[in-house]
């Protein structure tokens, strides 16, 4: 497994496939504080050494390609040009993704695969093959719903032809039927005109009987007899007449009688149910008066008691006062400690605060970024001051300006941060960098003049970029004498600023090495500056005779000042352990105000628990208030409901006594009389009836 994991970093890859750690640094062998990693790969044609060196201190690494420095950049690429795919499972599987590997979907797998195969159009490929499989399954199911529908139109058209052909019988049977309906009158005609013909023949032929009759002798004979007959229905017809008007007469009386009588009888009804009212009015009064005075001897019964208390005694009302007293006295106390609760929550909030807020600035004295601000401030308090205007600025320039140079580069390796920053130089590690000559212009108004800080600016426009610039010695020439690479090989930073530095202070001719190297083949290689072993060197020729070189030396400065954070000042180390006191401080403030808390929350339910208790104690009184209260309600009803019950009783006896039992007796008399004559009359009437029938 180690050796897999070398391969997986050695040619590049990041620390997080491997799933063991996170930063390249925890890779390096336990006690020590370098490791590198060595692999030759065969290219067909020969073999390429890829080399990775890596420093526990600063979590850096650096690339070596065929024992020549070379960026992260130029290993990708020469990987990629391998067709090596560290990433690819189907190519590379560690041990420690297996599992991942396992869980892969066939598509996956598929598009793995073909990537490993090494053929970079098998990707667009599948891709294509994917698009067009999906067009054809969205045609087959476009060509199935129009299939779907045809078949829909086509038992709907049927359904819809059974129906025409309906409508198309119904038609023709409705047209012969108006045809029909004209010929009935013209077939009904028909039948008249025969019966019309019919009778006319008839009487022709009665017509004709008669007048043969009329001449006959015997016509006289009958019209005698006709006459007589005549007469004798005359007779007759009188005779019935005088019986119909005789037998109207009697029925007519008879209808008279029949409704005297039904009035007779109905009269007698109407007596005897005014009988019978009179008698059951009196009862039902008899029975009223006799249930009204149980009633009212039953509630005088019940209202035979004194009427209950309705408010309470002396000592009752002190107990409420004193209760009252004592709620009022529990409520202001728990509004003190809600109070008290509230100050001392604002304390903890402003002590979180404080503490917080202190905790910021001391991650921020621990932050990188910061310690270059502060290196920067002290080693040059106006450029410090102009940063902080330009961020707050920006939106007056038209491109983008960079910040001092010393915070827009990084040195790849921490062992060469002195070296870099010999070679650029504190002035220009100050220097701001514009993209553009108009952001210069306003740069340098708003900064130098207006606020007359004395700091330095470069405008970008026009210079040439790093990759368009070649050394005078390429950099397997100088990395064989012992250098590591020109100092643009260490440095990371955008384009511009990498070409003010170029411009300026020649980064890409000069050469650096931590140790010594061969002074002499430096010399051959027309070196005109170098930095070895912490000296810098730096070769003049003459321009005439044998343009002998005369070199001159000097010692830099091995710690960095501006790129490599410049260490901890006094001030900062200060600022660090006041901060930690008063954190120290604020958190034990915050503990004893928690304690106060704590001490508070207890007395709180305390005073809870006493005050739900004299509200019980409240509820209680105010409960027997209510029950005496209902008590007296109910005895003042009763008595109420006795004096009305009475009232109804004295106002029935009194009309009672107005009705007395004579003049009910003398009524029944009255009424029995009423009925016999009634009977009387319907006898007659019915005798007369009888008659007349």
């Amino acid at each position: 497994s180690s050796i897999v994991c070398a391969i997986a970093l050695g040619l590049g890859e990041n620390t997080s496939v491997m799933k063991r750690a996170k930063d390249i640094s925890e890779f390096v062998k336990h006690g020590h504080e370098h490791g590198a990693i060595e692999i030759t790969l065969a290219t067909g044609t020969g073999s390429v050494k890829i080399r990775r060196e890596i420093a526990r201190q600063g979590n850096k690494s650096t690339w070596k390609i065929d024992g020549r420095g070379a960026t992260f950049a130029e290993v990708q690429r020469r990987t990629r040009e391998l067709r090596i795919q560290v990433n690819n499972l189907c190519q590379f599987l560690p041990q420690d993704r297996v599992v991942e590997f396992s869980k892969m979907t066939s598509q996956a797998l598929l598009k793995q695969t073909q990537a490993a195969v090494g053929r970079e159009d098998l990707q667009q490929l599948q891709e294509e093959l994917v698009r067009r499989r999906a067009q054809e399954r969205q045609a087959m199911s476009e060509s199935l719903r129009l299939r779907n529908d045809t078949e829909t139109l086509r038992k709907q058209n049927a359904l819809l032809e059974r129906d025409v052909q309906r409508w198309q019988e119904r038609q023709t049977a409705e047209s012969q039927l108006r045809v029909l309906t004209a010929l009935v009158p013209l077939a009904r005609y028909a039948e008249i005109k025969a019966a019309h013909d019919a009778a006319k023949q008839a009487r022709h032929e009665a017509n004709a009987a008669f007048i043969a009759a009329r001449d006959s002798t015997e016509a006289n004979e009958l019209e005698e007899k006709m006459s007589q007959l005549e007469s004798a229905a005359a007779a007759r017809e009188r005779a019935r007449r005088a019986a119909g008007d005789e037998r109207l007469s009697s029925e007519k009386a008879v209808r008279q009688q029949v409704t005297r009588i039904e009035r007779l009888e109905a009269e007698q009804n109407e007596l005897r149910e005014e009988l019978t009212s009179v008698r059951t009015q009196a009862q039902r009064r008899r029975e009223q008066i006799a249930a009204l005075r149980a009633e009212v001897a039953r509630l005088e019964a019940a209202c035979s008691e004194d009427r209950p208390p309705a408010e309470e005694d002396a000592a009752g009302r002190q107990q409420a006062r004193v209760l009252r007293e004592r709620q009022l006295e529990l409520t202001n106390e728990l509004v003190a400690i809600g109070d008290e609760h509230k100050a001392i929550m604002s304390t903890g909030r402003q002590l979180s605060a404080d503490v917080e807020r202190r905790s910021v600035q001391l991650r921020g004295l621990d932050d990188e970024a910061a310690r270059q601000r502060e290196a920067l401030r002290r080693a040059h308090e106006d450029s410090a001051r102009a940063l902080e205007w330009l961020e707050a600025n920006r939106p007056l320039f038209a491109q983008h300006v960079f910040s001092p140079v010393c915070l827009e580069v990084a040195v790849r390796d921490a062992r060469y941060a002195a070296l870099v920053e010999a070679v650029v130089g504190m002035s220009t590690l100050r220097t701001f960098v514009t993209q553009g000559d108009a952001d210069y212009h306003v740069f340098t108004r708003e900064v130098n003049d207006r606020q007359g800080l004395r700091v330095n600016v470069v405008s970008a426009a026009g210079l040439r970029m790093p990759g368009d610039l070649r050394a005078a010695r390429p950099a397997g020439d100088v990395q064989r004498l012992g250098f590591g690479g020109y100092a643009v090989d260490f440095l990371d930073a955008p384009q511009p600023v990498l070409a003010v530095l170029c411009a300026r202070d020649k980064i890409h001719e000069i050469p650096l090495a931590l140790g010594a190297v061969d002074h002499g083949a430096a010399e051959r290689l027309q070196l005109r500056e170098y930095i070895a072993d912490g000296t810098r060197f730096t070769a003049v020729r003459g321009r005439y005779g044998s343009r002998a070189a005369t070199v001159t030396t000097a010692r830099i400065h091995m710690q960095a000042r501006l790129l490599g954070g410049g260490g901890e000042s006094d001030e900062i180390r200060a600022t660090r352990e006041r901060l930690g006191s008063e954190i120290d401080a604020l958190r034990d403030a915050q503990a004893a105000n928690e304690a106060a808390m704590k001490r508070l929350s207890a007395r709180e339910r305390g005073v809870r628990d006493s005050h739900r208790q004299a509200e019980a104690q409240d509820a209680a009184l105010r409960d027997a208030r209510r029950t005496r209260a209902a008590a007296a309600e109910r005895w003042e009803r009763q008595r109420i409901h006795v004096a009305t019950k009475q009232a109804q009783l004295q106002a029935l006896v009194a009309d009672s006594q107005r009705g007395s039992a004579e003049d009910v007796a003398e009524s029944a008399r009255r009424i029995g009389r009423s009925v016999r004559d009634n009977a009387r009359a319907r006898a007659r009437c019915l005798a007369d009836a009888a008659a007349h029938a």
